[in-house]
């Protein structure tokens, strides 16, 4: 399961906006549809408020809307934050 999550819901032409941007960019992300299942609702709700869609989501972090630019930033900040380098961590230690 992909890291990235993207909420979204049918007729909003804001998230096909969003998943093609995505797939455009080679993105890793899990597709949740909010009016399929109440667990998801209930996470877009916790995590957003409940105030629209799409919703790009990584963890607690997350982007309400779409924007290319605001997306760009974002994925690229969840890659410098999820990704480690087992021998920085080792060097990190032994130092």
């Amino acid at each position: 399961m992909p890291d990235i999550r993207l909420f979204t819901k049918p007729g909003c032409p804001y998230c096909v906006d969003a998943k093609e941007w995505l797939d455009r960019n080679g993105c890793d992300y899990d597709p949740l549809d909010i009016t399929k299942d109440v667990k998801v609702l209930r996470e877009w709700r916790e995590l957003s408020g409940g105030v629209g869609v799409p919703v790009l989501a990584h963890g607690k972090d997350l982007v309400v809307g779409f924007s290319p630019e605001r997306y760009s930033e974002f994925l690229t900040s969840c890659q410098r934050t999820t990704k480690v380098d087992a021998a920085q961590v080792e060097a990190a230690i032994k130092a």
